[in-house]
């Protein structure tokens, strides 16, 4: 046995409770419902904002960032997806849905949004510790700031194939539509004639 004293332990962290933000727990609330029933946005929305704003502290800012959250991660889904399987280490298959939801969210706010990018990190992995848990907020964390290493524009010249080589995937993620949709509109477009086809070139504009 070693006659040298041993050293002192650290002293634990202390426990700090997550920080709930009813807005992006509504977001996430309207997002899971969308994904498990099946369910339109605009139905989902409306009823959880009302009960939402039953609580004096939910204003009508919070009810528009909460709709935006929602409308705009789920009109770039597709787009924010190839950001996130770009940053993880596993296909996306394997992401849990719930935490695919959180990152999209995240992924919203960093590059479709205003909100600057230590607030849009620090209460994103502060939804994910809420609904999800430490362990999982860790890997949102992880993964948001990789994220936010680059902007939409950024983002897209990464994810999008090069046009000329796979107009049809370039377009699927550039347009956030699913590759079937592309692929219907391509086939219709070349029945047209090629010039019909003009319309469809490649677009690297970051979200209005």
């Amino acid at each position: 046995m070693s006659d040298q004293p041993r050293r002192p332990r650290k002293p634990a962290k202390p426990y700090r409770r997550p920080q709930k933000d009813p807005v992006r727990i509504l977001a996430f609330e309207a997002l899971r419902a969308v994904d498990e029933q099946d369910a339109y946005a605009n139905l989902v929305l409306p009823p959880l904002l009302r009960k939402a704003r039953e609580n004096d502290d939910f204003d009508a800012r919070d009810a528009a960032l909460a709709t935006e959250l929602v409308y705009g991660t789920l009109r770039r889904q597709g787009t924010y997806d190839a950001v996130v399987a770009a940053c993880v280490d596993r296909p996306l298959r394997e992401v849990d849905p719930p935490v695919l939801d959180v990152l999209n969210l995240g992924a919203h706010q960093l590059l479709g949004t205003r909100i600057p990018t230590h607030a849009a990190v620090s209460a994103t992995v502060e939804l994910a510790r809420v609904v999800l848990g430490d362990g999982r907020a860790k890997f949102v964390n992880a993964v948001l700031r990789k994220i936010a290493q680059d902007d939409f524009d950024g983002w897209l010249e990464r994810v999008a194939p090069p046009y000329d080589e796979d107009p049809e995937d370039h377009l699927a993620v550039v347009h956030s539509h699913p590759r079937w949709v592309v692929s219907a509109l391509w086939d219709s477009s070349a029945a047209a004639g090629p010039a019909s086809r003009n319309c469809c070139g490649p677009t690297t504009t970051g979200p209005r």
